[in-house]
């Protein structure tokens, strides 16, 4: 199965990405910008009991609960909870590169490429970058890294683990005329179906056998069951993960007040905040303090030409 789906052509979907060539399907490693990830260490065994607590675990994260879907696997940092967008996905694709929904294969996430990304940053376009920022993949502009090395993205990096593409309820019911290419995909998928469908059947065999254990493990971790309890879990990780995700809003801000008359010469990562210091050409002054007034930066010392710009993480 895994030597069909490699056929498929495999797109970095990130929102630069260039025109890609023309496929039957395409399968996705999609960017950060268009999944939710947070990884948790919990007295879970199987991954059907922790795809239970997902949308538990990431609610505080999502606009919309019901508009995601949740993918759930265990690796050796513990459990890992993704939350994608799929109506979000299908609009990106077939507005900006006609791609069809039903072209759309199986995805991936960046976060499954961290062994690569913690020997070298993965670029994506002339100004950004995919790295590692607090062991979570994130998109960071090129001129904020030391790095002066980047891998360009290639079907070599397949992950090994694949999850087969959710469609949205609107693209499921839409009228789509197939091609014969789609036709054929689907015999082929209609193939898989049967197998996965005997597999199903051992697969039920070994859950009825491990019931018992499961209503043990309740037993033992009867908090599991509580909805209370499973939010006193998240909130352990909350201000960790708030934390995270300043930091990248924090670059974010910083790279729009970077130009070519406004250079960021230096980067200061504190415990509760962030210092960025600007050289910046003096008819671009008053420029430069207008974007900084649309953010939540504050200038913190100026000495002529030179600002430093300090962003609280809390």
């Amino acid at each position: 199965m895994n030597f069909l789906n490699s056929k498929n052509n495999l797109l970095l979907l990130h929102k630069n990405m260039p025109e890609p060539k023309k496929a039957k399907v395409y399968d996705l490693v999609l960017s950060p910008q268009f999944y939710i990830l947070k990884k948790e260490d919990l007295p879970i065994k199987y991954e059907f009991q922790a795809k239970k607590v997902a949308p538990s675990i990431l609610d505080d994260l999502l606009p919309n609960e019901n508009e995601y879907e949740f993918i759930v696997f265990k690796d050796l940092g513990g459990w890992n909870f993704y939350a994608y967008n799929p109506k979000e996905i299908e609009e990106f694709l077939e507005k900006n590169y006609n791609i069809k929904p039903y072209q759309i294969g199986k995805i991936y996430f960046a976060d499954q490429l961290n062994d690569i990304l913690k020997k070298v940053p993965l670029s994506l376009d002339e100004e950004n970058a995919l790295v590692l920022v607090d062991k979570y993949a994130t998109i960071v502009p090129k001129k904020m890294l030391e790095s002066t090395g980047y891998l360009k993205f290639a079907p070599r990096f397949r992950p090994k683990r694949g999850f087969w593409f959710k469609k949205s309820v609107k693209s499921g019911a839409k009228k789509v005329k197939l091609q014969k290419s789609a036709l054929l995909l689907s015999a082929t998928l209609a193939i898989l179906g049967i197998l996965y469908f005997i597999e199903g059947i051992s697969y039920k065999k070994a859950l009825n056998k491990t019931s018992e254990k499961l209503n043990l493990i309740y037993q033992n971790h009867p908090e599991l069951q509580s909805k209370l309890t499973r939010d006193s879990i998240k909130q352990k990780y909350l201000n960790i993960e708030k934390s995270q995700r300043k930091i990248r809003e924090l670059l974010n801000s910083f790279s729009q007040l970077s130009s070519k008359k406004s250079i960021l010469e230096k980067l200061t990562l504190q415990k509760d905040s962030i210092e960025a210091r600007f050289k910046i050409e003096s008819n671009e002054i008053k420029k430069f303090k207008s974007l900084l007034a649309q953010t939540k930066l504050k200038i913190v010392n100026q000495n002529g030409n030179t600002i430093t710009v300090k962003g609280a993480l809390k």
